[in-house]
Order: structure tokens, then C-alpha cells, then sequence
């Protein structure tokens, strides 16, 4: 049976780094970030580290040294006082140096943020959107957003302790190499078993650590949404709160069972390195008590060797954490530099839109697509051509597909099999970037950031917003007046996340909020998916009279489970079962008696119900229309 340790699935997730492949990029990002001066100011931190600790463990020799020296006593007070002051200037040094450092590794651990965020967006949605693209960059988030004591800046940190520890364990292994080499090699030994048993209980605390983060998902996900005042109204009602009360206390038992685990390891590997220590001191001191009985020392080379041999294990103790920080944040390393890996794979081509900003042809060629895990293709052999102006209904019940194929076309998926023309051209040839241009898409799940309202409309800069655009925009979604009534007018913050006095708009808001978006897009193919689902039909009917003013003169596509779209549209396509069952005019299609028909049917009865919304026969081939 092979001896090598199996890798958990994980693990097998990741792609492993070179640890001193990580240090090196690590060091070259933070000089590119801060300058070269930084490393002149880390070589001077480290050389202080080590000067200024040692002087003050050689100051009771050297009081004794020149109490002993027969000197006049204003001298030896002079020479000790001159001592201390050195000690304390070094100190000072010493702490600024560090200061900077410090300061330099939280700034550019803070900058690396954006590069993650950079990343995030770049990376091929399709991808990202994945169980294994949404694991990825959690990962990554700890390299960079889990504080100082983890991730990029604490393994810069401890890399710099370990060069510490190792230039001040050098310096005192030569003075005690000198005396003797038994007892350098007595030091070496016992330093290395606690040096071996920690990277033991190490590697155990990792495994522990890793099932406590699992654990800690599930806890943090109960606590928000315990504390989400929007999820308040249906724990209340439904009382919902028993079965938090026990999925809470689970998690908590798990949490410090796991807790309970990592530390009782922490703690049982320092208990055997206390008592090795001991045992260690209890030798060395003896050996030293021995030499000076022996009159081969005097007390101060006593208290100097004293010092320095406790002072060797603090730096061999200070090594071995310094080299188990570094292990330990190697892993987030890894996992950043893997999801940086991740996201910069390109999954388009180089070549420009043909025609930017025209009327385009769009044509699907045998289109599958299959979510991961899934057994059944979401869209299956598709083959579509929407012609340049063309306004397409695609209609079906939930679950059709529909919003897939949208997410097709538009290119945030990849087929599985088969193909993707613009105007002749293959997609997956063209800049995914200058194929998105071509789009303004409206989805189903409306929602605002919490910016102002101009930028989420023209979602971009402020000095690069339109504002005769802008006011254009929010005039032709039915919106201006509305701005015009709030505190800032279109700067006027969106929520309360980051501005406290951010209001938040109602749901017809957020939809016109959308519509002005899109309209100040200006793509030449406007994509509309259920965004009037939340909508009642009244209302509907409407925001669909104001979609069909705004793509005149575009390619358009307007997809919905209930049938309003289909009024003004050139072509309905009923999709089923990631299928297009039925294709046409809406008489085309009532004639034909089959589930559009039925569709229609059970709707214009729903809405028949509602006596202010009589169903007459008008627009495109006599489409149903719902008005007054």
C-alpha cells in the first residue's frame, strides 16, 4: 500500500503552487505595489530584529563585565548608560522599521482586492456561476479579505519572521558552536523534534480547521438571514424560529466540537514541547554551572552563554511558527493564485463585430445546452434565426428554458453543442467583451446597487455619464418625475448599505429603473426576460406598450410565461422541454389548437375574471391584448 497521503476532493479542486514559487510572487506583486524602497526597509527591519534583541540579552554580562573591570565608577556608569540609550534607540528604530512594514503589507493586501474583484468580472460568467467557479473564488476571498492574521499579508509577515529567526539563530549558533559543538548539536536535536512535532499537530489542525470553515458557512448563512428584516415576516407568521433554534444550536455543537479539536492539538503539542524545553534547559545550564565551577568561564561569559541558549530556543521556536504560518497561508496563496488561473481563462475569440451597433442576424445551429449535474439539457438541438429588426415573443411555462437560451444568446453560456452566428459570424471567434455591446438585457430578477441612481443607470463613472442621456433615459422609462421629487434628485443613493439615507424604490420603480438602463445602452438587440413577472396585468400591459416604443427600431426579444408580450411581436415561439414546439402568429398558432392555444385559453379566462381587463383581439396577426 502506497505511503502517499490520498488528496481530499478539495484539495483535488486546487491547483498546488511551489511554496517558493508563492514566496517569490508574493515579494515581486508587493515591490511592483509599494517600490523598491520596501525591501531596503525590510532588510534594515530585519537586521534590527536581530541586533537590538541580542544587546539586551548581553546587558547583565556586560553590567557584570564592567562591574568587575576595576574601572573608575563615573566611566562604567557612563559606559552603561551609553549602553542603555543605544538599546532604546535601537528599539525605536526598530519599531519604526517594523511600522512601515507593517503598514506596507496591510496596504497592499487592501489593493489586491481590486485585482480579485478584476478578476471576478472578467472571469467567463458561465464559469464563474458554476458550484466549482463559486468555490473557487470563496477561497480566494481568504487570501485577501479574512484580515491580517491570514491569508497574503500574514504569509509576507511570518516569510519575514522565519528570515529573523534564521539570521539571529545563525549568529548565536556560531558563538555556541565555538564553546561546544556536542552542545549545538544537544540544541539542534531537541529543537528539531518540537520543530517536528508541531508541523505534526499542524497538519491536523488544518484538517480541523477545514471542517470548522464548512460548518462556519452553514452558521453564517442562519445568522444573516436571521437578521435580514425582509425574511422577518414569514419566520414570524410561520414560526419558523424553532427550527433556527435547532439548526443553531447544531451548528454551534459542531462549531466547538471542531474548535474543541484544533485546540486541544495546539495545546498538547506545546505541553510536549514545554516539558522537551525543560529537560534541554536542565542539561545546557548544568554544562554551563559545570564550566564556570571549572573556571573556564567567568559570570559574565555565564550570563552571556545563559542568555544566548535560552535566547536559541525562543529563535528556533520563533522558526518553527514562523515556517508553520507560512505552510499555513501557503494554502490561501494556492487558492487566489488558482482562482487568478481560473479567471483569466478565455473562452472567446479576438475578432470584432462585423457590424457594431446595426441591426443584426442572429442564428442558432443544432443548440444544446445541459447544467452542470444535470441530466437533461436545459436546451436541446435548437435551431433559430431572428432577423435584423425582428420582434420575437418566446413564451412557455416555467422551466421551458427560455431564460437559458436568453443567457445563450447573449453569450454569458457557452453551447454544449452546436453553434452561435452574428451576422454570419461565429461567436465563439469574437471579443466576448464587443459581442456584449451588441446586447441591453433586461432579466427577470430586477434589483438596484446601492449607488446613486444615475449610476445605475448609465453604470458607469460620473465623469463619464451622459447627462443629457441620462435625463432622456429616466423621461422615456416613465421615471423623471419621480427623480425630480427625491432629496439629491438622480445622485440620490439607492438602499442603505452604503448611505444611510438611500431610499429604496418600490417594485414598477425598479422595473422602469431597468427599462432606463437598458434605453441608455442604446444595443441594437434588446432582450426583455419576465421582467414584469412580479407585475399584476394591468401594469404589465403597460410596461409592455412602453418596451415596444423603445425597440422600434432594434432587434428585439421578450420573453414571458404569460402572453401581454405577444401583442406587438412579428413571431411567437412556444418553447417546451428546451424546445421550440410551436412557431408563428398568434392565429397561426390558436388555430393549430395546441399548448399555446391552451396557454391562451387559461389565461384569457383568468383575465376575463377580472372585469377591468376584457381581452380584445389587436395587434401583430390579432395577438391578444389586455386593455380597457
Amino acid at each position: 500500500m502506497s505511503g502517499k497521503r490520498k488528496k481530499t476532493k478539495q484539495e483535488r479542486n486546487y491547483n498546488r503552487y511551489p511554496l517558493w514559487e508563492n514566496l517569490w510572487i508574493a515579494h515581486a506583486w508587493l515591490v511592483k505595489d509599494r517600490g523598491a524602497g520596501y525591501m531596503a526597509v525590510w532588510g534594515a527591519d530585519v537586521c534590527m530584529s536581530v541586533l537590538q534583541p541580542f544587546l539586551a540579552m548581553a546587558l547583565p554580562s556586560a553590567v557584570v563585565y564592567l562591574l568587575g573591570s576595576g574601572w573608575q565608577p563615573g566611566l562604567t556608569f557612563l559606559c552603561l548608560a551609553g549602553y542603555v540609550l543605544l538599546l532604546q534607540a535601537l528599539q525605536v528604530i526598530k519599531g519604526y522599521l517594523s511600522g512601515i512594514c507593517q503598514t506596507a503589507r496591510f496596504l497592499f493586501r487592501a489593493g489586491r482586492g481590486k485585482e480579485l474583484f478584476e478578476a471576478a468580472l472578467s472571469a467567463d460568467f458561465q464559469e464563474f456561476e458554476s458550484t466549482r467557479g463559486q468555490d473557487k473564488v470563496e477561497s480566494a476571498r481568504g487570501n485577501i479579505f479574512y484580515g491580517n492574521d491570514t491569508g497574503i499579508e500574514a504569509f509576507l509577515r511570518e516569510f519575514e519572521k522565519a528570515v529573523i529567526a534564521l539570521v539571529g539563530l545563525i549568529v548565536y549558533s556560531v558563538i555556541i558552536g565555538r564553546m561546544n559543538y556536542w552542545l549545538l548539536l544537544l540544541l539542534f536535536a531537541v529543537t528539531g523534534v518540537i520543530m517536528a512535532v508541531n508541523v505534526l499537530a499542524d497538519r491536523r489542525t488544518i484538517k480541523y480547521d477545514e471542517e470548522y470553515v464548512k460548518v462556519s458557512r452553514g452558521y453564517e448563512y442562519l445568522k444573516r438571514e436571521v437578521l435580514v428584516p425582509a425574511n422577518g415576516k414569514d419566520m414570524r407568521l410561520y414560526r419558523m424560529w424553532d427550527w433556527f433554534r435547532k439548526e443553531f444550536r447544531q451548528m454551534t455543537e459542531a462549531l466547538a466540537y471542531w474548535s474543541g479539536r484544533e485546540r486541544n492539538c495546539s495545546i498538547n503539542a506545546s505541553i510536549f514541547g514545554t516539558f522537551l524545553t525543560g529537560a534541554r534547559d536542565l542539561l545546557v545550564y548544568g554544562y554551563l554551572i559545570h564550566q564556570m565551577v571549572q573556571g573556564r568561564i567567568d559570570m559574565a561569559a555565564f550570563l552571556l552563554y545563559v542568555g544566548i541558549v535560552a535566547n536559541f530556543g525562543n529563535w528556533m521556536n520563533s522558526l518553527t511558527q514562523a515556517l508553520t504560518g507560512i505552510v499555513h497561508n501557503n494554502r490561501y496563496m494556492d487558492r487566489y493564485r488558482d482562482f487568478l488561473e481560473f479567471a483569466g481563462k478565455s473562452f472567446g475569440g479576438s475578432r470584432a463585430v462585423s457590424n457594431p451597433g446595426k441591426l443584426h442576424e442572429i442564428r442558432l445551429e443544432h443548440v444544446s445546452f445541459r447544467y452542470e449535474g444535470c441530466r437533461e439539457d436545459a436546451v436541446h438541438d435548437l435551431t433559430l434565426t431572428i432577423k435584423p429588426g425582428e420582434k420575437i415573443a418566446l413564451v412557455g411555462m416555467n422551466g421551458a428554458g427560455k431564460s437559458t437560451l436568453i443567457k445563450l444568446i447573449s453569450g454569458l453560456y457557452r453551447p454544449s453543442s452546436g453553434k452561435i452566428y452574428l451576422d454570419g459570424q461565429d461567436v465563439t471567434l469574437l471579443s466576448q467583451g464587443e459581442y456584449r455591446k451588441e446586447f441591453a438585457v433586461v432579466f427577470q430578477e430586477v434589483f438596484a446597487f446601492s449607488f446613486p441612481l444615475a449610476d445605475n443607470v448609465s453604470c458607469r463613472a460620473e465623469e463619464d455619464t451622459s447627462r443629457g442621456k441620462l435625463e432622456q433615459s429616466l423621461k422615456d422609462a416613465d421615471l423623471w418625475d419621480r427623480v425630480q421629487e427625491l432629496p439629491k434628485k438622480e445622485e440620490t443613493s439607492l438602499n442603505k448599505d452604503i448611505d444611510a439615507s438611500g431610499i429604496s424604490l418600490s417594485g414598477g420603480e425598479l422595473q422602469r429603473l431597468m427599462l432606463a438602463r437598458a434605453l441608455y445602452k442604446d444595443a441594437p438587440v434588446v432582450i426583455l426576460d419576465e421582467p414584469t413577472a412580479a407585475l399584476d396585468p394591468l401594469a404589465e400591459s403597460r410596461m409592455y406598450d412602453k418596451y415596444y416604443e423603445m425597440t422600434k427600431e432594434k432587434t428585439s426579444i421578450f420573453i414571458s410565461h404569460r402572453l401581454s408580450s405577444t401583442k406587438f411581436c412579428d413571431r411567437i415561439l412556444y418553447m417546451e422541454k428546451g424546445e421550440i414546439t410551436e412557431e408563428g402568429g398568434h392565429r397561426q398558432l390558436m388555430e393549430k389548437q395546441g399548448a399555446y392555444a391552451a396557454m391562451f385559453h387559461t389565461q384569457a379566462q383568468y383575465y376575463r375574471k377580472q372585469e377591468q381587463f376584457p381581452i380584445v383581439e389587436c395587434g401583430a396577426e390579432g395577438a391578444p391584448f389586455i386593455g380597457s
